[in-house]
């Protein structure tokens, strides 16, 4: 056993802006010295949406040998019928701790929502978040490593990082969009000004910059598309913003406005295209 790793520590792991206190269920539990880890009914409530109460209703438990309590074999039985094996054990600050293996609440999240009895479509919408935002991570980890052979903390706060400014940016532009529609803008105005964006910031169309991002070098002639796809689209959530606040009475001229802003910040320089 790996003496620097024990049964019950206590660590709080942030995990992409998300903090949660863990626990160390087995310190050999992927292989030696590859802990297994858990974290319990409050942790998923604040992070995945599934409330105290509810998952307590669906706490079942069987008696343990000799009438011991401490035997009491808990599992979680969600409206699916499934259960899910709940662990007790004894935390190094000596408290008691009821804990699910982190990968066994991925499953019950995924469990609830194909089944979900009276969970509400809030807590539904939760944890739809909660998988989505486990599942890019770790398949980005796994991406870096086959490609590069290691996944350092260095990639781990690129993606996070990447990661926070998408969702970020999903809530600023439908403020945006939001915008738009109350100007008469239809659904398919949205790529003329999407394009306006894209060409006042990066000399192109959205869907040819877009194409630039997915080769490896991008374009050598035209330096400006060295931008990396995470600055970029920084620098188009900022712009739109930007239009929302600048916004008086001329689309036209807060693009403009915007987008001067957004070059001085982005790729220094002003000046539209």
């Amino acid at each position: 056993m790996d003496s620097s790793i024990k049964q019950g520590q206590l660590i709080t792991l942030t995990f992409e802006g998300k903090e949660f206190e863990v626990i160390v269920i087995d310190p050999n539990g992927l292989g030696k010295g590859q802990p297994t880890v858990g974290f319990g009914f409050r942790m998923m409530q604040k992070h995945g949406g599934l409330p105290e109460p509810t998952l307590s209703k669906w706490l079942t438990k069987e008696s343990g040998f000799e009438g011991d309590s401490n035997n009491d074999v808990l599992s979680l039985e969600p409206p699916s019928g499934n259960r899910f094996r709940v662990i007790q054990i004894s935390g190094a600050d000596n408290n008691q701790y009821i804990v699910i293996e982190a990968s066994d609440w991925v499953v019950l999240a995924s469990d609830v929502l194909k089944k979900p009895g009276k969970v509400s479509k809030t807590t539904q919408h939760k944890l739809i978040d909660f998988l989505t935002w486990f599942a890019v991570k770790g398949f980005y980890a796994e991406a870096y490593t086959a490609l590069k052979g290691t996944y350092t903390a260095k990639d781990s706060r690129a993606t996070t990082k990447w990661l926070e400014m998408r969702q970020t940016g999903k809530i600023e532009r439908k403020s945006y969009t939001d915008l738009l529609q109350s100007q008469g803008c239809q659904s398919s105005d949205y790529a003329h000004w999407t394009d306006r964006v894209y060409q006042g910031l990066f000399g192109m169309r959205a869907k040819n910059m877009r194409e630039v991002w997915a080769l490896i070098d991008g374009d050598e002639v035209i330096a400006r598309n060295h931008i990396p796809e995470t600055q970029g689209l920084e620098a188009v959530r900022y712009c739109e913003d930007m239009v929302v606040r600048l916004f008086i009475d001329d689309l036209e001229q807060a693009h403009d406005d915007a987008i001067n802003y957004s070059r001085r910040k982005f790729i220094g320089c002003a000046g539209t295209n």
